[in-house]
């Protein structure tokens, strides 16, 4: 058992947490569509009538950004199989970026979900988000697609606190009504080589038949005290690869990327 490996629980109460908020009636259509959009600089990756409507829509309805007087950056449909309606992803300038996730039906909000995410800018001036699959949510460290092949939507996201650098995979449990991790023990800690050349820390590939993803792995160590003698983790250093178990729901450990 290694000595004393650093903490990241600290992290989680910042990198990815839900509220469900209480229902709330929106405008109509013709309201909405008379409202002055603002931020015109926001990504669109649906249609753009929909799109529009949609952001008006949150503007006027959210009060957790109308009281704050948040800009929407991005918005996009998607599908993350919460049940109680259509679910759409909305990313707004709150500490360096939220995502609120909402499910939508009948002109009302009947659930929304809160992520903290991470500007890609501040982290890296290599592109680390190049070469990730799904749709990138603006400007940041994270992107959402089906990463599983289960027909529904996740959240992949690069998280940064300190010194811990971290990846993590989430999706929607039903049972739970909560985003939960798809990857082991929650995060899974990387290093950047080279932040000005890369490669980038995480790739999505085939290896061995199998599809899934590399990791360059490198788990920090919490310091002792008199005495105390590092014990750094084995898999320091190295590429370890990871794949679905579609039975386990979770991203499996298969062991170190051996190139042939």
């Amino acid at each position: 058992m290694y000595k004393k490996n650093y903490v990241l629980f600290y992290l989680s109460f910042i990198l990815f947490f839900s509220c469900n908020a209480n229902k709330r009636t929106i405008a109509s259509s013709d309201e909405i569509l008379q409202q002055e959009t603002k931020n015109e600089g926001f990504d669109i990756h649906d249609d753009v009538g929909e799109i529009e409507i949609m952001k008006a829509f949150v503007y006027e309805n959210d009060e957790y950004i109308k009281k704050r007087n948040f800009d929407i950056t991005f918005i996009a449909k998607a599908n993350f199989g919460i049940p109680q309606g259509d679910n759409w992803l909305v990313r707004i300038n709150n500490v360096e970026e939220g995502i609120l996730i909402y499910a939508i039906k009948d002109n009302r909000i009947e659930k929304d979900y809160y992520l903290t995410s991470f500007n890609l800018e501040n982290h890296s001036n290599f592109n680390i988000m190049q070469n990730i699959p799904g749709t990138l949510i603006s400007n940041s460290t994270s992107s959402f697609g089906d990463f599983n092949g289960d027909g529904i939507d996740e959240i992949f996201q690069y998280a940064f606190g300190g010194n811990a650098l971290l990846v993590s995979i989430r999706g929607y449990d039903t049972e739970k009504d909560d985003f939960v991790s798809y990857t082991l023990n929650t995060w899974i800690p990387f290093r950047i080589i080279d932040p000005e050349n890369g490669p980038a820390p995480v790739e999505f590939m085939t290896y061995n038949g199998m599809y899934g993803f590399k990791v360059f792995f490198y788990q920090l160590e919490l310091a002792g005290g008199p005495g105390w003698v590092p014990n750094p983790n084995p898999k320091n250093g190295k590429w370890i690869f990871y794949t679905w178990d579609a039975e386990k729901r979770e991203y499996v450990e298969v062991g170190e990327v051996v190139e042939e």
